[in-house]
């Protein structure tokens, strides 16, 4: 039997995506309080007109920092398939979603993408002890098509020996 491992996350790119938002979002804040602190600036009515916009598209950034960035951790091995996704704000210890298998239970997968979202979709179909199948998604953010062909390769290798 070949052996079989993976390990892959995606921890460094989506804390640097997640800073570079955070300071897209305060750059709104900045803004105001120069406006209105200097209200005399050659800038300042065009900021003065548009603050609702700027303030609108932090809002948008926000919703994207907080709802639609995670972080993963993949790990396959030999035995075992275990995949964890945290949210890179507030499931810091705990994932959000996590799942634990053997090889025997893993009967397939596959990848889409999500629309208006960074996220990919891993979809794997898992067989229970009753024989049922438990479909199980995860996004995956910041997915490369290069790291998605790693996975893919050894999720169909698993395939192959369990048939």
């Amino acid at each position: 039997m070949p052996r079989i491992s993976l390990k892959s996350n995606n921890r460094k790119y989506s804390i640097i995506i997640f800073l570079v938002m955070l300071l897209l979002i305060f750059i709104p804040i900045v803004v105001s309080v120069i406006v209105y602190t200097f209200p005399n600036l050659a800038f300042g009515d065009y900021l003065f007109n548009n603050i609702v916009y700027i303030f609108f598209s932090a809002l948008i950034l926000f919703y994207f920092v907080i709802a639609r960035i995670n972080y993963y951790t993949l790990k396959i091995d030999s035995y075992v398939i275990d995949i964890k996704i945290y949210r890179t704000v507030f499931s810091v210890f705990n994932p959000k979603d996590y799942i634990d298998i053997s090889h025997d239970m893993f009967v397939g997968f596959s990848f889409f993408n999500r629309s208006f979202s960074f996220n990919k979709t891993l979809m794997i179909k898992i067989k229970s002890d009753s024989g049922k199948t438990i479909v199980k998604r995860f996004n995956l953010s910041f997915l490369s098509e290069r790291e998605e062909l790693r996975i893919s390769k050894i999720l169909e290798k698993i395939i192959a020996k369990n048939s």
